[in-house]
């Protein structure tokens, strides 16, 4: 290991790295992070930030868990790595038999692996299509969802074009139909709106019945987008739309999963149970790259046949890595003993009293609340290049919180661990920078 002094760091850094997400040609050095545990994130000169976001939405129970890295070490010296085309191994086969149980899906399923929120997605959107063809038909279309975001490989791109991120490769994606969604703001939602998003809904699958593989839907909260939430009765009755034209239905779960909405998956919200589910983020606890796409039966079945030609190729060299595997394993084992549906209930209550402190600055718009997530808008400002996010981000960081706006949009979405003194704390910071701010809105 390199011991380097922070400004040596951050030099190596500039001259060798390509970081995501990032516009470098604004010159703000990244942040030095040296060690984490729990909710805490320590830099190169050891200060210490609160973690909000979870380190990009991926971590669950707090950083530096034993109970991970144990499961890890212990895994990695009795299986490394196998391919997992023509072999299989017991952290694969255990940890399919809990995703299916979680989700009420035992011997209703299949799960296949892959390795991130992206190619989960990729993998649902395949399977969906072939499934069609397999079947002798030619479906090209996919429904989605208005201010969609699924990741950044082409088919995900292209199901996530209106997310507005992706204009510059627009001749590289497939044509979608995306479909306007009613969004709640303090609980309420709009009927009239409502009630016209199912009708063009509707008016679709009568224009393009015949071209439709699918609808694909971040189930309650749009993530990427902007923490657009809408609610699990539109969702029921849109998805049920599509599946009485036997369509399948694929939830883009790998930011909702896992409790963030306050139920494990937030399909089981909804009173629909979906055709294909995309898990990835927070399923190893967020300690290693992992994802699974959860398939129906009847999808798993049209792919069977005496010939290769109806199977689906589609593979990682990485796929069920066994160490990634017992990691997600163990991450399940800390659901259990640590409660986190409790935590999220709690994490919920001290979200919602710091949301109604800041909430009566004019400068905060559409205050809302789910589970694990709060969100809210700063105003006069919109969309992804809004530049009070950098100036937020920024300044909160200096106050020691670590925060990521989606542009005009701030969410906080810490950790199961966080306690209510840090969530409080967060909130007390944000409501002093916003005070500052108020003006640029």
């Amino acid at each position: 290991m390199v011991n380097d002094s922070p400004a040596n760091l951050l030099t190596r850094d500039r001259n060798t790295v390509w970081h995501p997400f990032t516009q470098h040609g604004l010159v703000r050095d990244p942040l030095p992070v040296a060690s984490a545990s729990g909710s805490v994130i320590r830099d190169t000169e050891g200060r210490e930030y609160l973690d909000m976001i979870s380190s990009w939405w991926v971590n669950l129970h707090g950083h530096g868990r034993v109970e991970l890295a144990d499961a890890v070490r212990e895994q990695i010296l009795r299986l490394d790595h196998i391919q997992f085309a023509g072999a299989t191994h017991e952290p694969a086969v255990r940890l399919a038999g809990e995703l299916l149980e979680s989700a009420g899906l035992s011997g209703k399923a299949r799960v296949f692996y892959s390795d991130n929120g992206s190619t989960a997605v990729e993998v649902a959107l395949k399977i969906a299509h072939q499934h069609w063809g397999n079947r002798g038909e030619r479906r090209p279309l996919f429904a989605t969802l208005e201010g969609a975001y699924h990741g950044d490989t082409v088919g995900a791109m292209s199901v996530g074009r209106s997310s507005g991120f992706f204009g510059m490769f627009g001749d590289l994606m497939f044509r979608t139909a995306p479909l306007p969604v009613p969004l709640v703001w303090k609980d309420h939602e709009d009927r009239d709106e409502r009630d016209a998003c199912l009708r063009a809904a509707r008016e679709l699958l009568d224009r393009e019945a015949g071209n439709l593989a699918g609808l694909l839907v971040e189930p309650l909260v749009q993530g990427a987008g902007g923490m657009r939430f809408h609610s699990s009765e539109f969702l029921h009755e849109l998805c049920t739309h599509f599946r009485e034209r036997s369509l399948p239905v694929i939830f883009d779960e790998v930011m909702t999963g896992f409790g963030r909405t306050g139920s494990f998956y937030a399909f089981q919200q909804t009173d629909f149970v979906p055709d294909l589910i995309c898990l990835s983020k927070g399923i190893t606890g967020g300690i290693l790259p992992l994802s699974a796409t959860i398939a129906s039966r009847e999808l798993f079945d049209s792919f069977l046949g005496e010939d290769f030609s109806t199977a689906l190729a589609h593979g990682h060299s990485y796929t069920a890595n066994p160490v990634a595997c017992a990691a997600a394993l163990a991450s399940f084992d800390l659901h259990r003993s640590t409660d986190s549906s409790g935590q999220v209930r709690r994490i919920h209550a001290a979200m919602t009293a710091g949301i109604s402190r800041i909430s009566s600055l004019s400068c905060v718009l559409r205050p809302r609340v789910l589970g694990g997530i709060a969100a809210f808008e700063f105003s006069g400002q919109s969309g992804y290049t809004a530049p009070v996010g950098r100036i937020l981000s920024l300044r909160a960081q200096e106050k020691g919180v670590l925060i990521r706006p989606l542009g005009n949009v701030v969410y906080l979405m810490p950790p199961y661990c966080t306690t209510d003194e840090q969530i409080d704390q967060a909130f007390s910071i944000l409501e002093e920078i916003l005070g500052g701010l108020e003006g640029l809105s």
